[in-house]
């Protein structure tokens, strides 16, 4: 029984709902909104339009290095049907251009701004009128085949944390095939990493990095290497290394004071095995003789082993006794 109260209650209120004085009401709103929405349509108005733009017919052999913006738009004034034709019913059609009409010499070709709004005439209706088109570029560029192989080169800025330093750095692929045309041959002689900036490293990083685009040129693979950078740890240590004598006659001797001088050297942990003292070379050199004879004696470091940050002498200067043998 209380269902059938519940239903009876839920049919009255629809029918009140859909009652004689609603549908007229809804009736009239609907004229209204109609009649509004035709004279809005029936105004002038601006509006961007974009279009497709296709380059075609190209070569089997040409390789297009930089192409044309795949669209572009295009202002255009109309009433509000036509405008809303544009947009739903009936887009306009890419605008389609013939490799061998707009290539030009040195590997460029292009089209100008006024030619395109020339062609772009005959895609709208009389009424509609194009009051601008814009576009980056309407320059394309070719090669039939020129390509070379350039080096990668990191373009950012690398710096390790203080007490640390940068071992090395490797780029995979080091290189990659450019196509360009001759004459950007001529100033193209590497290919960079897009800028970057790594500050207060104190350990290596691995990354993947894009190139940077020069305009004109096509990569024949991927746009990104890997970078890898190779951080370690700075320490000091001091050897003691035995004076050599070098380019002394045989008639005459010299005795240092002491016979082992101490060098500094800055180097990696990594590294601390290439510190050994027969690997560098401390001398005193005859040619470097004092003239007074009071004078200390001067060394120099003249060698010193691969692979290590800094190394100096803790003394530059030594006593002797230089003898004369018969």
């Amino acid at each position: 029984m209380a269902r059938r109260e519940k239903y009876r209650s839920i049919k009255d209120f629809f029918l009140r709902f859909w009652s004689k004085e609603f549908l007229v009401f809804l009736f009239f709103l609907t004229v209204s909104t109609s009649f509004w929405f035709l004279t809005t349509l029936n105004d002038t108005y601006e509006t961007d339009i974009i279009v497709e733009l296709r380059l075609e017919k190209v070569p089997e052999r040409v390789v297009i290095t930089e192409n044309l913006p795949e669209t572009f738009k295009m202002t255009v004034r109309d009433k509000g049907f036509n405008l809303l034709r544009y947009i739903t019913i009936s887009p306009i059609q890419p605008l389609r251009l013939q490799f061998s009409h707009y290539a030009g010499k040195g590997g460029h070709g292009g089209i100008t701004s006024a030619d395109v709004l020339k062609m772009m005439k005959q895609h709208v209706s009389e009424s509609t009128k194009i009051v601008a088109v814009k576009a980056e570029h309407w320059d394309f560029y070719y090669t039939y085949g020129e390509h070379r192989k350039l080096p990668v080169l990191i373009g950012g800025q690398i710096k390790a944390k203080s007490d640390y330093y940068v071992m090395r750095t490797s780029i995979y692929p080091d290189s990659v095939t450019v196509y360009a045309s001759e004459e950007a041959f001529d100033t193209i002689t590497a290919i960079y990493t897009e800028p970057f900036v790594l500050d207060g490293l104190t350990e290596s990083v691995k990354m993947s990095q894009r190139l940077q685009h020069v305009y004109g040129t096509k990569f024949s693979k991927s746009d990104t290497v890997s970078v890898s950078i190779f951080v370690d740890r700075l320490t000091e240590i001091t050897v003691s290394v035995p004076v050599k004598m070098v380019n002394w006659p045989d008639n005459i001797q010299i005795k240092t004071f002491p016979a082992m001088v101490g060098v500094r050297v800055s180097v990696g942990v990594s590294n601390l095995s290439l510190v050994k003292p027969d690997l560098f070379s401390v001398v005193v050199d005859y040619k470097d003789m004092p003239k007074d004879s009071h004078k200390r004696f001067p060394l120099r470091l003249t060698a010193q082993p691969k692979g290590i940050i800094k190394a100096y002498l803790k003394t530059t200067e030594i006593d002797y006794i230089i003898e004369h043998l018969k």
